[in-house]
């Protein structure tokens, strides 16, 4: 099984001109190569297939690439890094987001990691996963409005994918069960993605996935509400604001989990 997960078609290098752009801009910021891989596919060279076979081998990274459209993934090999944008081809089958807006949503983590702004350590175990739910709260907001910057139309894709993730979960029966750890972090950082990403009525299904969500885990939208108000005009590129951001995602995670 790890072994057809591993068979990537490699996504050439030619990009829509603004993400080239920002590529290059990006890749000679870092000194390191930015690599895009499907997977299931090809996994480029030897050393990335190295790398990325010891990290699907852990439980907890394969769960978490598995509940993700797209992840960024970059490591370090004789002094140079390697940043790779690994599509999982399966689940974006499963929505209507599109490749483009991926790739600037991915190309914004890289972007960030240029400038110094690391997302939280790695730490292989059972609450890894909360590290990278509470990092990308933080990030995305910074990375969403480098993306309007740029002028990245990537809003018309997600309101799409918000939408059919509502219509999907609208039909399901309520059980009352919020979850595992993982998911109820990915819930509330997907809380704060669409109450930031898109103002009131930016989308008809708005506001009812975001009572959904809600219903689904109530401390989670009045944690995500909180999380806001407190990023308000506070967060911004510098260090300092990025680290004390990441403190308070932190902190509201592992509130939302005691």
């Amino acid at each position: 099984m790890l072994l057809v997960l591993l068979l990537a078609l490699q996504v050439p290098n030619s990009l829509p001109g603004t993400l080239e752009q920002w590529k290059t801009e990006i890749e000679a910021r870092s000194a390191g190569k930015i690599e895009i891989l499907r997977i299931p596919g090809d996994t480029g060279s030897p050393q990335d297939r190295q790398v990325l076979m010891s990290y699907f081998n852990r439980a907890d990274f394969a769960e978490s690439f598995s509940r993700s459209q797209a992840l960024t993934f970059r490591y370090e090999l004789g002094g140079s890094t390697r940043s790779l944008i690994l599509l999982n081809t399966r689940a974006i089958q499963n929505t209507q987001n599109s490749l483009e807006a991926l790739l600037a949503h991915e190309l914004g983590h890289i972007w960030l990691a240029s400038l110094g702004l690391l997302p939280p350590q790695y730490d292989p175990g059972p609450d890894a996963c909360l590290a990278v739910h509470y990092g990308d709260i933080v990030q995305h907001i910074l990375l969403r409005k480098e993306n309007d910057r740029r002028g990245i139309d990537w809003r018309p894709s997600y309101a799409r994918d918000y939408t059919a993730a509502y219509e999907s979960l609208r039909k399901l029966p309520p059980n009352g069960d919020k979850g595992d750890a993982c998911f109820r972090a990915q819930r509330l950082s997907l809380l704060v993605d669409v109450r930031d990403g898109f103002v009131a009525g930016a989308f008809a299904a708005r506001e009812g996935y975001l009572n959904l969500l809600a219903a689904q885990d109530s401390e989670a939208e009045a944690i995500a509400i909180e999380l806001l108000e407190q990023f308000d005009s506070k967060l911004s590129l510098e260090k300092a604001d990025y680290q004390a951001a990441l403190e308070l995602a932190k902190q509201a995670v592992y509130r939302l989990l005691s």
